[in-house]
């Protein structure tokens, strides 16, 4: 369990929360992201390209996901900007497409966006998938 204060601030200190790979989670996932970033000095406009960015990784390693599997997202919050970190386990080897639509969006709503991929898991009873986007806090 990690605290958070005002005291302290939230720079640096990684927040993950797992979530059943489940549309009806992605609303817990997106207000733990649009609360970070408020709370980061982003603008109004960054949170809502962040909580859009957020729900896209998620809903793209949802639709591939293991049936009963859950999702890690990891939010880490530096001076200037923003790292998030979706794993999960995929039914299917592959890559979410590169060249699609909520790729463009994500593309165009962050600063980087990387997709990765490792062998059949059998614990997990997929392949273990990682999408991870930057967003620089204040870039026009």
């Amino acid at each position: 369990m990690i605290n958070i204060s005002a005291e302290q601030g939230i720079y640096g200190t990684p927040v993950e929360i797992r979530v059943a790979a489940s549309v009806t989670q992605l609303p817990i996932v997106r207000g733990l992201a649009e609360t970070l970033v408020l709370l980061s000095d982003f603008t109004l406009d960054e949170v809502a390209d962040i909580r859009l960015a957020v729900d896209e990784v998620c809903s793209t390693l949802i639709a591939v996901a293991v049936p009963d599997s859950s999702l890690l997202c990891r939010f880490t919050i530096g001076e200037t900007e923003l790292l998030v970190h979706v794993s999960g386990a995929a039914a299917t080897e592959g890559l979410p497409d590169q060249r699609s639509f909520g790729w463009h969006v994500l593309r165009t709503l962050t600063d980087s966006v990387e997709a990765a991929q490792h062998p059949f898991d059998a614990t997990a009873s997929g392949y273990p998938t990682t999408v991870e986007f930057r967003r620089v806090r204040g870039k026009a």
